[in-house]
């Protein structure tokens, strides 16, 4: 199972995600579900990095993605709208394949 935690702070404002695990879905290369949550994940980094230029560390290995944003980076309307959309897009994923993806929010510090 895929597991997805949306890191959210005190004022619901997302400030990172950490994607883990593999859906189990189909044979390694073929699994339509990693490849949706894995297109979604790195798109929503691609759109931090590259189009609202925003500070972020990101880590990454087999089976695992992670992206927390800097500081003030968080309260910005672009990083919100980014983040959001991931997350709109993770929860529809959820609901076709509830069986192998899990998307949960935690809270974090600020």
């Amino acid at each position: 199972m895929v597991t997805v935690e949306v890191y959210r702070d005190a004022a619901g404002r997302i400030r990172g995600f950490r994607s883990t695990g593999h859906a189990g879905y189909g044979a390694y290369g073929q699994d339509i579900v990693c490849a949706a949550v894995s297109a979604i994940t790195q798109t929503a980094v691609l759109g931090l990095l590259e189009h609202v230029k925003a500070e972020a560390a990101v880590a990454q290995a087999p089976g695992r993605l992670e992206c927390k944003v800097s500081g003030e980076w968080a309260a910005r309307e672009a990083v919100q709208a980014v983040l959001a959309a991931m997350t709109l897009g993770l929860r529809e994923v959820e609901r076709q394949y509830p069986k192998h993806v899990r998307v949960r929010d935690v809270e974090v510090s600020s």
